[in-house]
């Protein structure tokens, strides 16, 4: 039997590796925004391209609290018409730039989207640490966000090579004092040293992206003896030239290894790919049986 894409729109997912503010489909932003005018590429020239194109473009749309909100809102809502039914989120703490520097504006907002869509979508929001903030407002929205008892997660990104992740390592420990699961962006544009390195100094749950851990056995062998899952977004990873084509994706190596990996949007409004698109694509291009994906599917649980 051959499934369609319609087929894996109809089934339950979670999409685990999600920035919350761009995760709404280019269908809807333009429904919200009719008269921008927007041509979204099909590739970005790296991490800094991709930056570019969101200070150049979206950030000119996105100037608002009231903008912020809704880019929130359509993220939620292409996440329910994708029928994904837990989603994890990470909300940029430097949001608040947005809300005149107030932190706790942008917590009551989450919360209030959080229960709004509460009936639809077990929405689970990460705390976005970018490792560009300066320190001292990473502790004071990080420790807030934590105190606010409505995050499960937090999610540090940003540049992958030549970071000091020392700094970090505090906030990761009051998160994990928290109960509160620790995710970290590495290993898409950076090798498997920087892996190995991230998860002696920040100990993390679950690794953003990690395909480059394909160049070392050992480094393998490090994520599967500390049972931290990775957190794939294969188009994010195409369209950035991380990787030239889905064929060529680690994804595979890394499952046949046993490491538990997902599928996930990254960055949707970017991007351009559901979760069920990413599921569709790598069945149609004979990368994953059906029941493999199954099985890739349900490791977001």
């Amino acid at each position: 039997m051959k499934h369609t894409r319609n087929s894996f729109l109809k089934l339950p997912k979670a999409d685990v590796h999600n920035h919350f503010h761009l995760g709404g489909s280019q269908k809807k932003l333009l429904e919200k925004y009719p008269n921008a005018t927007i041509s979204f590429p099909k590739k970005y020239d790296g991490l800094v391209g991709m930056i570019d194109f969101i200070y150049g473009n979206l950030n000119k749309i996105m100037v608002t609290k009231e903008d912020v909100i809704t880019f929130m809102e359509i993220s939620i809502e292409s996440s329910i018409d994708d029928n994904i039914s837990l989603l994890e989120a990470s909300v940029d703490t430097n949001l608040a730039r947005f809300f005149d520097g107030s932190i706790d504006s942008v917590i009551t907002e989450v919360k209030r989207i959080k229960e709004k869509y509460k009936t639809k979508i077990d929405f689970r929001p990460d705390i976005g640490i970018n490792k560009d903030l300066p320190l001292d407002k990473v502790y004071e929205y990080g420790n807030a966000f934590i105190e606010s008892g409505i995050f499960n997660g937090i999610d540090i990104y940003g540049k992958e090579d030549n970071q000091n992740l020392k700094p970090f390592q505090e906030l990761f420990e009051t998160a994990r004092k928290h109960n509160i699961k620790t995710k970290a962006h590495i290993g898409e544009f950076s090798d498997y040293k920087t892996i190995e390195e991230t998860i002696e100094l920040l100990n993390p749950d679950e690794l953003q992206h990690g395909i480059n851990a394909v160049q070392s056995e050992k480094t393998m062998d490090l994520i599967l003896e500390r049972n931290i899952r990775l957190n794939t977004s294969p188009q994010s990873n195409i369209a950035l030239r991380a990787v030239r084509n889905l064929k060529e994706h680690p994804v595979r190596k890394l499952f046949d290894k046993g490491i538990n990996v997902t599928v996930n949007t990254d960055d949707l409004i970017l991007f351009d790919a559901t979760v069920s698109d990413e599921l569709h694509n790598l069945y149609k291009e004979n990368i994953f049986s059906w029941e493999e994906l199954k099985t890739i599917r349900m490791n977001a649980f």
